[in-house]
């Protein structure tokens, strides 16, 4: 069984170098609703045999490019949410400190945060509970901060796969685990009984 993970085409969404809690807000709500820079995707020549995608437009888009057929939208497959970890009104922070201290927030399961790790890896073993299994090729197409945790998951269920500590915009991420078939097992069993 193969299930390959894709983040989401890059967001056309710039920001300021130095921002308020206020404005690292605003720039998450526009980059929400921003438009995506389309490229084209090494896919391998894997026939998918079904594609999930998260609700958010970003993925929506990119999965459309990516999957000749329809795919599965799940809203369990969202981005985890990054609210500012503090409430400043006037002092300004580097950008990239307002997302990693957000990400640290997370995991320390600060208040500031809509959603805690308990919780995120909670939506990510609901998912997977219930997809369809009996596909053997399966592409999820979603966020960066999910497939880092998401991946996680899959090698705790028996896959292998690239350990991630960076998720690319638009790159095919595999993760493949040995399927035993029950009636090759069974046969091998009554061979040796026999």
């Amino acid at each position: 069984m193969r299930i390959g993970l894709i983040r989401h085409f890059k967001v056309d969404c710039p920001h300021k170098k130095m921002m308020t809690a206020e404005e690292f807000s605003e720039w998450s709500r526009k980059y929400e609703k921003a438009k995506v820079i389309k490229k084209k995707v090494e896919m391998y020549g894997i026939e998918w045999d079904i594609c999930y995608v998260s609700d958010m437009p970003r993925a929506l888009v990119t999965a459309k490019d990516l999957y000749e057929g329809k795919p599965v939208i799940d809203k369990l497959l969202r981005e985890v949410d990054n609210a500012p970890f503090i409430n400043t009104k006037r002092i300004k922070l580097p950008f990239f400190l307002w997302h990693i201290c957000g990400r640290l927030a997370w995991y320390f399961k600060f208040k500031s945060q809509p959603e805690s790790i308990v919780g995120t890896r909670r939506r990510i073993n609901k998912f997977l509970d219930n997809i369809d299994w009996t596909k053997d090729n399966i592409l999820i197409v979603f966020h960066g901060f999910m497939i880092y945790n998401f991946q996680k998951e899959l090698r705790k269920r028996g896959f292998k796969g690239e350990k991630l500590k960076t998720v690319k915009n638009g790159v095919l991420y595999e993760y493949v685990r040995e399927e035993v078939k029950e009636d090759l097992a069974n046969e091998n069993i009554s061979d040796m009984c026999g």
